[in-house]
């Protein structure tokens, strides 16, 4: 491509004539290239030339283009150029205000340069943001502000960043690595609420950056602070066994402390704002130590800290009626003004000696019963704390040795022996299992026979009538203690040690009261009667073998003790066999004596009497015990001689009773 000379001609021919030029240059450019960027590739273009005032500058400053080179002419610019193709359209405009900022390309196209191809050169130009800067600003103890840049990609391009403090004090330059970092001010005079914004500035060749105006869009006024008071720990309570709480007060944010294993005061992570509570996971059996401390964006916390307050961890031993309590000496900074021991959640005792560190419960403790302590201490320092400790349980025990069963009675009950049991006065348990033992003997050996969680026991096994039993008992606590063997006391055995009478054993039915006297319940069989006799001391009693109405009889013997106490033996019947009396011979002469064979007797109820002949036949027979044999058969005097005879008696008890033999008829 051939670019022409220009011709002199006037001004406006002369523009026209340029204008047609770049017409036929685009033109003829266009066809040998479509769409490629001539800032890269010049597509054989002659380099033009031009310089520029800034190379950077900030939005709303012009970008100027103070000289061009003196071989171009006929030069046209275009200050957005996008790199596809040639422009569209160019300005012989020097200079050019952007809208927005970014980076830019101004490519200047012309002619000359001794080539008949035109003229190309670029040139790049930066457009920097003026955005105001982001922040936050925190007023913080002792009269201090700490700053905290947020930067963004726009605001993160400027330089350098001033800081207005609003009390005439500025602070920077910063470098964009510095002021993401908190700044911190201390006000002095007395300013209370000073207004603070940030300004950023580039540096050359731009030169320029954010107005005063533009910055003040963000400014913030913060009210000034003196020091804060140091926080208070009101309480300090160990509620598990990995768990402690603790109340606090105070009016900023404040973070935890806790003390390590070195015993350095570390935070523990936890932080809170104003007044409340802290909950902390640690090991309750080891004493834990905290404090508070003030923390704001300044970070002072040097001298804003609470009083070190340290758990109470309280162990409980049980003792022979006794529980004992102890505790490592306190060891916060604070002292102890007073301890308070609770026993069930209320108080028992109070200790005002700061250094003790044990404490003996021995009010009413039983064995097996659970007992569950608590320790609170008021400590005094520059303010007063409550520590309260963990829980401590224990269950009460007692080595003393048991008394024996003293009051015991044994006495026969629907035919079983039934024993009644009372502990000894002086028993503090309130729960026991009672161990029967059983012997034929006062004197032993025994034999468990079983055991009950009651003081009654009935010896289902026994069988009373076949003699007496003797007993021993034992109870044993809920903890484990034994009591010695009780006294023995035995049944009272009644039975018949001869055929006139009835007997019973003297082995005493209580203890520890003596036996005072015997008493006889006889019970008729045959009428159903009932009468009481006294016996005294006598253990052994007879019928009166004179009373034909007498032939069994149900005895019981009643056991009285010295203090009223009454005991029963088992029931016994005493029977009489019936008496017969049978005469050998009888002499029907009818002189009056001894005429008929009768038989006579007593407790008979039914009588039948068969004579028989030496042949074995029946002669005569009645069931009238008053009719005898008057010797005759049929009417006929029989012959003297031996007869046989065969009685039969059922007696008053309802018993059959045969008697046989032979009798002598004399004549």
């Amino acid at each position: 491509m051939r670019i022409l000379r220009p011709w002199p001609l006037d001004s406006g021919v002369r523009a026209r004539w340029i204008a047609l030029i770049w017409t036929g240059l685009f033109v003829v450019l266009s066809v040998i290239t479509q769409a490629q960027n001539y800032c890269v590739n010049p597509q054989g273009a002659a380099q033009g030339g031009f310089t520029l005032e800034k190379d950077r500058v900030c939005l709303g400053d012009p970008v100027r283009i103070t000289a061009s080179s003196p071989n171009v002419a006929n030069v046209g610019y275009n200050f957005e150029y996008n790199g596809n193709g040639l422009p569209s359209s160019t300005t012989n405009q020097s200079n050019n205000l952007y809208n927005a900022p970014g980076s830019y390309t101004i490519i200047q196209v012309g002619s000359g340069g001794g080539a008949a191809t035109g003229t190309i050169f670029c040139r790049v130009v930066t457009v920097l943001p003026r955005n105001p800067i982001k922040f936050t600003a925190k007023p913080c103890a002792g009269r201090q502000v700490t700053v905290n840049v947020e930067l963004d990609a726009s605001t993160g391009q400027y330089d350098n960043f001033i800081i207005n403090w609003g009390d005439g004090q500025n602070s920077g330059p910063f470098s964009r690595t510095d002021i993401v970092n908190p700044q911190t001010h201390t006000y002095t005079g007395t300013i209370t609420n000073p207004t603070i914004y940030i300004l950023g500035t580039y540096n050359a060749p731009a030169n320029c950056g954010l107005s005063i105006a533009d910055a003040r869009t963000t400014q913030q006024t913060v009210t000034l602070t003196s020091n804060a008071s140091a926080p208070i720990i009101n309480e300090l309570t160990t509620t598990g066994d990995n768990t402690i709480t603790i109340r606090y007060q105070a009016t900023g944010t404040v973070q935890l402390l806790q003390k390590d294993a070195s015993g350095i005061f570390a935070p523990n992570g936890q932080t809170g704002t104003g007044s409340g509570t802290f909950t902390v996971q640690a090991n309750t059996k080891q004493v834990q130590c905290f404090q508070i401390q003030n923390q704001d964006a300044c970070s002072n916390t040097a001298t804003s800290k609470s009083d070190q307050v340290c758990s109470l961890v309280l162990d409980a031993k049980a003792a022979s009626k006794q529980n004992d309590l102890s505790w490592p000496a306190y060891s916060g900074s604070g002292s102890v003004r007073r301890y308070t021991v609770s026993k069930g959640g209320s108080p028992i005792g109070s200790i005002v000696n700061p250094s003790a560190s044990s404490y003996s419960d021995n009010n009413n403790i039983k064995c097996g019963v659970q007992y569950c302590y608590s320790i609170e201490a008021t400590v005094t320092g520059t303010a007063q704390a409550i520590v309260k400790s963990n829980q401590a349980c224990v269950t009460g025990i007692d080595n003393e040795p048991l008394e024996p069963f003293t009051n015991v009675l044994v006495s026969v009950e629907n035919d079983k022996p039934r024993i009644v049991a009372t502990l000894p006065a002086t028993a503090t348990s309130a729960s026991y299992t009672m161990t029967i033992s059983r012997s034929s003997s006062p004197t032993g050996p025994f034999q468990v026979i079983g055991t009950t969680n009651q003081n009654v026991f009935t010896d289902e096994s026994a069988n009373v009538s076949s003699g007496a039993y003797c007993y021993q008992l034992t109870y044993q606590t809920g903890c484990g203690q034994v009591s010695a063997p009780s006294a023995t006391v035995c049944t009272v055995f009644l039975s018949s040690q001869s055929s006139s009478g009835i007997d019973w054993t003297t082995g005493s039915p209580f203890t520890p009261a003596a036996i005072d006297s015997y008493s006889l319940e006889i019970v008729d069989s045959v009428n159903n009667t009932k009468r009481e006799i006294s016996m005294g001391g006598n253990t052994h009693y007879e019928p009166d073998p004179a009373d034909p109405t007498l032939q069994s009889q149900r005895y019981r013997v009643v056991t009285v003790s010295s203090t009223g106490v009454v005991s029963y033996s088992n029931f016994f019947t005493f029977r009489r066999d019936p008496k017969i009396l049978v005469p050998d011979a009888f002499t029907p002469n009818g002189d009056g004596t001894n005429d008929t064979f009768l038989v006579k007797g007593i407790y008979v109820d039914q009588f039948r009497m068969t004579i028989f002949s030496r042949w074995g036949e029946p002669i005569f027979t009645t069931d009238d015990r008053t009719r005898g044999w008057d010797g005759t058969i049929n009417g006929q005097l029989a012959n003297p001689g031996q007869y046989m005879y065969r009685i039969e008696v059922i007696d008053l008890t309802n018993q059959k009773t045969v008697r046989t033999g032979a009798l002598l008829l004399i004549r």
